[in-house]
């Protein structure tokens, strides 16, 4: 099942209602630091603050979502499905003294550095936190890349006059 942009706008909206903070990672990060849908997207990916989890399933339990287990999924991610088939794809973040988010144990090295949770960009003329263009870049370079990361890299590295990461130089 697809994400529209409607439906992200929707979701937003409801975070937004539960005072919840979060910023688009992911394909819809991408796309929102571009100003517009470039790919169809299968879910949507938030960092949020680890502690807020839990309210963020309350906040979707109304909107059809239950949390579904994956197996092998560290236990700051959590993955919302809706009935439809489309989820949301939380990443818990604890901040530390320097700014960083930490996901998960910080001798693990996982996190969004500080400066990553500045960008913003906007969907369907919403304007949206979102994971900075470099930290996508550098996500990315972090593992076997796809065809949509290929997209995604490209079009970022286009639209913000940045050099492609190792793993995606031809």
């Amino acid at each position: 099942q697809t994400v529209k942009a409607d439906d992200v706008i929707d979701l937003c909206q409801c975070f937004d209602r539960a005072n919840l903070a979060f910023w688009i990672d992911g394909g819809w990060g991408v796309d929102a630091l571009l100003g517009k849908q470039t790919r169809e997207h299968s879910d949507l990916d938030l960092a949020v603050h680890f502690a807020d989890l839990a309210a963020f399933e309350h906040a979707l339990h109304p909107e059809g979502f239950v949390r579904v287990a994956r197996a092998g999924d560290p236990e700051w991610n959590w993955v919302l499905q809706h009935e439809s088939g489309h989820s949301v794809d939380l990443h818990g973040f604890v901040p530390d003294s320097e700014g960083n988010g930490i996901l998960g144990d910080p001798k693990d090295n996982a996190m969004y550095p500080v400066g990553a949770l500045c960008g913003s960009g906007t969907i369907n003329g919403v304007k949206l936190r979102c994971v900075a263009a470099p930290f996508v870049l550098a996500f990315r370079n972090g593992f076997e890349p796809r065809d949509v990361d290929r997209h995604d890299v490209a079009a970022l590295c286009a639209h913000f006059g940045l050099a492609r990461p190792s793993r995606f130089r031809d």
